[in-house]
């Protein structure tokens, strides 16, 4: 019997066996015989599964090394039940059990780990109220429009009989001739402030400048020392001239108080003849949307601000009308003034919302702020996500000032400039874009009602939960955003009972307001301090990764220190053992060809 059937059986001739073939099969089993020793004394502190492991990665072949490398992770790792499957002698039972806890384990993580996913990809933002108060002093008074219904004298020109003769004229009423010329402008430009139901008529060419528009809605417009009798501000009497200016809205001419000079307002592309009206000496230099008042301004800055609450620290007016120049044709049988409350950088909107000051009427008006502010740590949102612009990330065409109001007036614009191919004479436009003439009345109307129209179909569509869908004109509301709301209270203002009739005084005053109806305005602050609104991040970066970091912790036991062990035994670990394993061959290589 030879030598060899007399040697016992051990795992290192069986790896030697497997790797090693030819002639000199005798010379490399003696010199893995030797090899085997050699190893066990380097790690005679490891338990006999942990010299077997390393053995393979050492000695095996490629499946058997990238075994135990996955045996060497499952024994070190600290992720919690993965080393029970690397166990070699472990039941296939018990390894059954585990597999279905981990399984089930990293089912629920992912799960709970989803729905954090999709709580801070979809609803990063909170609105709450913020840590305090905010003093009214801390911000601007609203910008006050006035617009009167009545909208032409007819002792200048008489739109109700103008209207019924254009009517009988276009049904051939016999002794009916048509209007003049005069007539005729003053008729085309009235008819685009007056209710919509009197276009049934077609008149007028289809574009026209919009200077000559405004040139005739102010001829025939009540005067304004006929409508601002008295006013005051901040309990100090002011001429009203020297604090109303006059502009343009889709309601014909207006005046506003305290808002910003069309200069400011508008940027160079959209500051038109049309436009300005005056020359503001001051620049709101020491405020702004986002950041308010600066810290330098005192206590009469541009725009006006009060000091505190109550009618006495507000404005205060006093208007009337001529009962004579009274047309219920043009506006209906309402006859007083429309306000509208804006914060001081917005074009004046007086069709959307606005208060009703009827004649012969005392109307108290107690404002109450509403304010949205946005912590900077929504700076780095994407806008759709936090649902606002910061005044910077979105420029308008035409105006300095970002907000949705104004966003949402080029939008019309713009989209009523493509569907006319005119503007009406309010909108924002630069000189080389044509406004529409009488006979485009309908036309911008219906593409109003379409804008919206196609606004709602847009956003229904690509809205989310929480948020609003992006649509072309996507106009979103501005990050800080001031809104004033009011408590209205109104009583019978019967100013003839307080003149003494018996005085020279008293009886000029009767006969000066002879024919006139008046309405008294109070506008205040009804508290010194309001709550502010702050968005602010509902789950940051910082709290997605806690909560998922505790997700982790509790279902695997996984912390960060666990996910840099795997890209360890993935990578680093990985390429030291193919480094030792091709040293090791090429060591024995080089020994077998010397002993042969």
């Amino acid at each position: 019997m030879s030598t060899d059937s007399t040697q016992p059986h051990t795992p290192s001739h069986d790896l030697t066996r497997v790797q090693l073939s030819g002639a000199n099969q005798w010379k490399r089993a003696a010199l893995m015989a030797r090899a085997a020793p050699a190893f066990r004394e380097t790690v005679s502190d490891d338990s006999e599964d942990e010299v077997d492991t390393k053995k393979q990665i050492k000695y095996g072949s490629g499946f058997q090394a990238a075994k135990a490398i996955i045996h060497e992770y499952c024994d070190y790792t600290t992720i919690h039940g993965i080393r029970y499957l690397g166990e070699k002698k472990r039941p296939w039972l018990e390894r059954l059990f585990w597999v279905s806890v981990l399984l089930l384990s990293i089912f629920t993580c992912c799960k709970l780990t989803l729905n954090i996913w999709d709580k801070w990809n979809n609803n990063p933002v909170i609105v709450s109220f913020a840590e305090k108060s905010t003093p009214v002093w801390q911000i601007p008074f609203p910008a006050v429009t006035v617009c009167p219904e009545t909208k032409t004298r007819r002792s200048i020109f008489n739109f109700t009989d103008c209207y019924h003769q254009v009517r009988d004229f276009a049904l051939n009423v016999s002794g009916i001739v048509d209007l003049t010329d005069k007539q005729k402008e003053l008729y085309t430009a009235v008819t685009q402030v007056c209710e919509p139901h009197l276009h049934d008529i077609a008149l007028g060419k289809n574009t026209k400048k919009g200077m000559e528009i405004i040139d005739s809605l102010t001829e025939v417009s009540p005067l304004f020392d006929d409508t601002y009798l008295n006013c005051k501000w901040r309990n100090m009497p002011v001429k009203c001239s020297d604090i109303f200016h006059k502009f343009v809205t889709e309601d014909g001419v207006c005046y506003s108080f305290n808002s910003l000079s069309p200069a400011e307002i508008y940027r160079p592309e959209g500051i038109i003849p049309d436009f300005i009206f005056r020359e503001e000496n001051r620049l709101s230099m020491d405020w702004n949307v986002e950041d308010g008042y600066s810290a330098s301004a005192d206590t009469s800055p541009y725009p006006n601000r009060v000091l505190g609450p109550g009618s006495r620290a507000g404005l205060y007016l006093f208007m009337g009308g001529m009962e004579m120049d009274f047309d219920d044709m043009c506006r209906g049988p309402v006859q007083g003034f429309k306000i509208l409350l804006h914060t001081p950088g917005d074009v004046a909107q007086v069709s959307k919302q606005y208060f009703r000051i009827p004649f012969d009427q005392e109307v108290l008006i107690s404002i109450r702020p509403k304010i949205i502010t946005t912590s900077d740590g929504l700076k780095h949102y994407e806008p759709g996500r936090r649902q606002c612009y910061f005044q910077k990330e979105r420029d308008l065409r035409f105006f300095n000032i970002y907000s949705q109001s104004n966003c949402e007036l080029e939008c019309l614009a713009n989209f009523t400039l493509t569907k006319c191919g005119c503007v009406k004479f309010s909108m924002p436009r630069n000189v080389n874009m044509p406004v529409c003439g009488a006979a485009n009345v309908k036309c911008y109307h219906k593409a109003e009602d379409e804008l919206l129209l196609r606004e709602f179909n847009q956003g229904l569509v690509s809205s989310g939960e929480n948020t609003r869908g992006e649509t072309e004109c996507n106009c979103l509301p501005s990050c800080t955003s001031i809104a004033y709301e009011a408590e209205i209270s109104q009583a019978d203002f019967d100013y003839k009972t307080v003149i003494n009739r018996d005085t020279p005084e008293g009886k000029e005053t009767q006969t000066k307001l002879e024919g006139m109806k008046m309405s008294r305005v109070s506008l205040f602050f009804k508290e010194a301090q309001f709550l502010t609104s702050r968005r602010s991040e509902l789950y940051g970066t910082t709290d997605f990764l806690a909560n998922c970091g505790g997700l982790l912790g509790l279902f695997m036991g996984v912390s960060m220190l666990s996910i840099v062990e795997l890209v360890y035994f993935c990578t680093v670990r990985l390429i030291s053992n193919l480094r030792m394993r091709r040293k090791t061959r090429k060591e024995l290589l080089q020994a077998v060809n010397k002993e042969a």
